[in-house]
Parts: C-alpha cells; sequence; structure tokens
C-alpha cells in the first residue's frame, strides 16, 4: 500500500464524522470518493473508502443522529413547574423527553396516553398513589405519549445514592441520543438530568432550566 493511500484513507476517516452527520449522506460520500479513487488509480484507496461506506452502512441508525434537539419553550414551562412540585413533595419522577422524529419502540411495556401536557396531567401521572409512577412518562411534541415506561437500564458505575430512576435515564438516553430525561429523586428530591449517556446530578431548578432552553445550553 503506497504511502499516500494510506494517509488519504487515514485522513478521509478521521474527518468524515466531524463533517457529517447524517448515516446515509455518509455512505453517498465515501462511495462516490471510492469510485474517484478507482478512477484515479489508487486501488488500495478505493477499497479502503468502500469497506467505510459499507460499516457505516450497517452501523445502528441512532449513533448518527446525536444531534442538539431542545424540547419546546412551552413544554419547559411546564416541566419546570412539575419539577418543582415533585422536589416539594418529594414524589420520584423520570421524564423522558422525545424528540418529535424519534419514536418509542412497541416492545417497551407502558400506556399509552397522547394527552395535552400540563402540570396537572403530569402531576396525576407522577403521585404515588398512581399505578403508573413507576415507570418513566413519556413527553414528545406537546404531548404527554405514554406512561409507565419500562425504559432500557444502564449499566454504567453510578455514584452511591444513586437509584434506579437514574439507571434508567441513563439508559434511555443511551439507547436514544436525541432526547433528555429528568430524574427527581424520592429520597432527597434532588434533580438530575442525562442527555447522550451523561448524568448531571444535583441540579438546581435555574440550571435545569439552562440545560433544556436551546439558548442557555451550557452541556
Amino acid at each position: 500500500m503506497e504511502r499516500w493511500d494510506a494517509l488519504l484513507v487515514a485522513g478521509i476517516l478521521a474527518l468524515l464524522p466531524l463533517l457529517l452527520h447524517t448515516q446515509g449522506l455518509v455512505v453517498a460520500v465515501l462511495a462516490a470518493l471510492a469510485l474517484l479513487a478507482q478512477a484515479q488509480h489508487l486501488p488500495w484507496t478505493a477499497q479502503g473508502l468502500g469497506l467505510m461506506a459499507v460499516l457505516v452502512g450497517i452501523l445502528p441508525t441512532w449513533q448518527w443522529r446525536r444531534s442538539n434537539w431542545h424540547p419546546p419553550l412551552s413544554d419547559v414551562d411546564i416541566l419546570m413547574q412539575t419539577v418543582a412540585e415533585c422536589t416539594q413533595r418529594r414524589w420520584g419522577a423520570l421524564l423522558v423527553l422525545l424528540n418529535p422524529q424519534a419514536t418509542i419502540p412497541s416492545t417497551l411495556p407502558g400506556v399509552t396516553i397522547q394527552a395535552q401536557l400540563s402540570v396537572e396531567l403530569l402531576l396525576s401521572l407522577l403521585s404515588p398513589l398512581s399505578p403508573l409512577h413507576d415507570g418513566a412518562v413519556v413527553i414528545g411534541n406537546g404531548l404527554v405519549v405514554a406512561a409507565g415506561v419500562i425504559v432500557p437500564i444502564s449499566t454504567q458505575p453510578l455514584a452511591f445514592g444513586l437509584g434506579t430512576r437514574h439507571r434508567a435515564a441513563l439508559g434511555v438516553t443511551e439507547q436514544q441520543p436525541d432526547c433528555w430525561a429528568i430524574v427527581v429523586s424520592e429520597e432527597t428530591g434532588q434533580v438530575a438530568l442525562a442527555w447522550q449517556g451523561q448524568l448531571w446530578v444535583d441540579l438546581t431548578l435555574e440550571q435545569l432550566r439552562a440545560h433544556l432552553e436551546p439558548q442557555k445550553n451550557r452541556l
């Protein structure tokens, strides 16, 4: 393999994830570059790019959808009021904020709601007296989509005192990086936020709002 062939393949492999975020577009560009390399009599480059196109094409699609999506401000206001009530009442809560383009797998246990988002509805679902209290409430596009949803649990090591809701928040954002997950601890009333498989704990309400609002995001 010629030196320039190797450098070209390595350079393209390093730069593409930084420049492109759509899986189909990445595959198309790699395939076009492979054909161009073949026409320029660079066989090793052509083969390397062709192999990259195949590998990218079979990667799980969610890995190519890491966007900076944020919930609408009208939803954020409702969520902040709900979280404030839960912290005061020491109600445990797991709120999953779903990108409108994403969907919940039908295999996940839960109850379909499809009702207009409101503080009153959220509190009724999060009340310890609700049979749906222990699962996640999934919110998307101004609607409470479902409640009592059992989401994937993360296997990441967590600090002492963080429980199942925190693991669930991490798990769902690992599987669906476009969503946010808010946790209110039943034991302490403390607020945590998960996003793209990362967890921020002991947030104030002001910090939570700053993370959720696009113009104030600091993650």
